[in-house]
């Protein structure tokens, strides 16, 4: 049976996470600012955690009451059958989005939530699961907004944005699902070399390599929030996981990947992160200047994350900085594409380049512009 599934992403990611669902052949529904609807079955909501890069939650459907206290919620909440979907031995965490006038603090949405099913297993089974605040188990998510509130299954549990291997951070890493959206909304697709100046973290470089590669991002984590559930087919998600990892290309197929940065301490992060992600033997790491990068040959390209500065206005110093780095954009000339995040919207204009393409989303709550460049090589002679 299919359902109207939510998809959930950072603002702006919207319209690239759609792409990514009618590339898995998803029928979408609607695109709203921060997620997409799709219709699929419960088995098809869970591949979708294991193949989507840009996306943050996958929300399946569960219940709906029309209420507007407390009490009316736990009146209907209590008389779902919550015994065919939870385990009374396992582990359950309710967390989501709440906004209706007789709620003032979200956590006493949550734990009514909570009681509610707990009420309802404890007089089934005679036993009720443990619950808290982190996501190890099942995760019920609750969007409450005036007199509709909605029950979800997050079958993602832990955000899909977080893939496990970045547990070293520079100074304002990008997270990896808004690395990889970069990427794809600037048409990267792994076929071409890439290079990562001031890569800090490493997060765009793994996310390019996971890309080029064609590795699942679902691949690199151990837990979801499904496989707590009562609907989940283990040997069916095996055989998803099987087929995953033969897709995945061999190390020779995948262009040369370079990362640098001109400060040690990034560069040892970035290796470290990338060991984690198992991605190690197909990117380069170099501690050099941006302005030293060696580009390979091929139509190279070349994807940056610069420091923001300041949001309104840029000093001198980093404004400089922004026209040297479109100066050197400029005589790379390697026939590929350039790609720069930037969230200090004054200084994104200073790299004076002609744009191919923009496009506006979101690092956490700052406005960011991608700024995309055709890197062209000189002409012949």
């Amino acid at each position: 049976m299919t359902e109207t599934v939510l998809v959930t992403c950072a603002k702006g990611i919207a319209p690239i996470l759609a792409d990514e669902l009618r590339a898995l052949q998803v029928k979408v529904l609607r695109e709203e600012v921060a997620l997409v609807e799709v219709e699929t079955d419960f088995d098809g909501a869970c591949r979708l955690c294991l193949h989507l890069r840009t996306a943050h939650r996958v929300l399946w459907p569960v219940t709906r009451a029309k209420v507007t206290h407390p009490n009316g919620l736990f009146g209907a909440l209590v008389r779902y059958p919550w015994e065919q979907h939870l385990d009374p031995e396992g582990y359950l965490r309710v967390h989501g989005h709440v906004r209706t006038e007789s709620i003032r603090d979200d956590r006493f949405a949550f734990l009514t939530v909570k009681d509610a099913v707990m009420d309802r297993m404890r007089e089934r089974h005679g036993k009720r699961p443990d619950s808290g605040t982190d996501d190890r188990g099942a995760n019920l998510y609750l969007y409450w907004v005036d007199d509709d509130a909605r029950l979800y299954f997050d079958l993602a549990g832990e955000p899909l944005s977080r893939r496990g291997y970045r547990l070293q951070g520079g100074s304002a890493p990008l997270q990896e699902a808004l690395a990889a959206a970069v990427l794809l909304r600037g048409g990267y697709d792994g076929t071409a070399p890439l290079v990562n100046p001031m890569c800090g973290s490493g997060t765009l470089a793994i996310e390019a390599a996971l890309i080029a590669r064609n590795q699942a991002p679902g691949l690199l984590r151990e837990n979801f929030g499904f496989f707590h559930l009562r609907e989940y087919d283990a040997k069916l998600w095996q055989k998803e996981v099987f087929a995953a990892r033969t897709a995945i290309r061999p190390a020779y197929e995948v262009p040369v990947i370079v990362a640098g940065d001109i400060d040690p301490a990034a560069i040892s992060a970035a290796e470290a992160n990338a060991e984690r992600a198992g991605v190690t033997d197909l990117i380069q790491f170099e501690t050099v200047d941006y302005r030293e990068s060696e580009l390979p040959e091929g139509n190279t390209w070349i994807v940056l994350n610069p420091e923001y500065g300041e949001r309104m206005g840029a000093d001198r110093e980093l404004e400089a900085h922004y026209r040297e780095i479109g100066a050197w954009l400029k005589s790379a000339n390697t026939g590929g594409k350039g790609l720069v995040i930037s969230g200090n919207l004054p200084l994104a204009k200073r790299f004076g380049l002609k744009l191919s393409g923009r496009h506006t989303l979101y690092n956490g709550s700052i406005e960011c512009r991608l700024l995309m460049f055709d890197l062209f090589k000189p002409a012949e002679t």
